[in-house]
């Protein structure tokens, strides 16, 4: 291999080696780079050659790093981080009220909870872009994956200002053509005869899914999916009994089932990076779903 002359080290080679040995594969640093996974393949092996050692252990599946390989990820993730850092810090001193904004949440609160809001603060505001990202992944903010995120998760990496933004409320929902078709469940036979539509096998553990499992235990699971909008769809077709935001049931038009009272509700945390605290355009967004959404839903 050829020796790496350290005045020629190039940033862009060294990222795709990073992204590359963060993720584990081609096919998932792929698309962050915005890269073919051929090109990739081919400037990771230009790197390799320049660095003059094997970054990797290739299997068929994932890339390993090599003790080489890890001293050389150790320095790019500090420089990465480094890097990441100076361009939320130049964004965070920005007062402008023009500009871009990502903000992160679930498909359904999207639809059901922020589309309005955000609809009108565009109005508002025809210089700044708001995208909004119903990705179902925990998005990174000190990569600035999204300037801002609501979730049910609380963060816990330190730079993040979090708050609660809302709590919640979740009932048990049915279309009236299958209440006609089935009837109410009930309590004594536990759910016998009725299909129940639920998260997927991966949230099994998840305190709505729980609380059907202990007041409807002879229930069959019918349809599961990670997808809340996906199974209040599923409910409005007539497949079953289904948990769901309150918020999402009603505007579905289910009937909402109050034999057993109310499921756990659940808390919605809103996080942004601390560097941006002083960014115009993302306080006036904060400030206006703060007013916009009540504390409860």
């Amino acid at each position: 291999m050829e020796k790496l002359d350290p005045a020629l080290l190039d940033w862009d080679d060294l990222k795709v080696f990073y992204y590359v040995a963060r993720e584990g594969s081609l096919t998932a640093a792929a698309p962050l780079l915005k890269l073919s996974q051929p090109t990739l393949g081919r400037r990771l092996r230009h790197f390799e050659d320049r660095c003059g050692f094997s970054l990797f252990q290739r299997s068929a599946n994932r890339l390993t790093l090599t003790d080489e390989g890890e001293v050389v990820f150790q320095h790019a993730k500090s420089i990465d981080e480094e890097y990441m850092a100076l361009l939320r810090q130049l964004a965070g001193t920005a007062e402008d009220l023009e500009g871009t904004l990502r903000l992160s949440a679930s498909d359904w609160f999207s639809n059901c909870v922020l589309s309005e809001p955000v609809t009108r603060f565009s109005i508002a505001n025809p210089l700044i872009t708001v995208e909004i990202l119903t990705d179902f992944r925990l998005l990174n903010l000190d990569r600035r994956e999204a300037d801002l995120l609501l979730r049910f998760v609380k963060f816990t990496s330190p730079g993040i200002i979090q708050r609660k933004f809302t709590h919640v409320r979740y009932g048990l929902f049915a279309s009236q053509h299958y209440i006609d078709r089935v009837g109410f469940p009930n309590v004594k036979d536990g759910g016998a005869g009725h299909q129940l539509i639920t998260m997927d096998s991966q949230f099994d553990e998840i305190a709505d899914l729980k609380w059907l499992r202990h007041h409807l235990p002879n229930a069959h699971l019918g349809v599961r999916s990670n997808s809340r909008e996906l199974q209040a769809l599923a409910s409005k077709q007539g497949a079953g009994l289904s948990v769901l935001p309150v918020v999402l049931g009603n505007s579905s038009g289910l009937v909402e089932i109050e034999l057993f009272g109310r499921p756990p509700g659940k808390d919605i945390w809103m996080g942004y990076h601390a560097d941006l605290k002083r960014l115009g355009r993302l306080r006036l967004l904060i400030d206006h779903l703060i007013e916009a959404v009540p504390a409860t839903i």
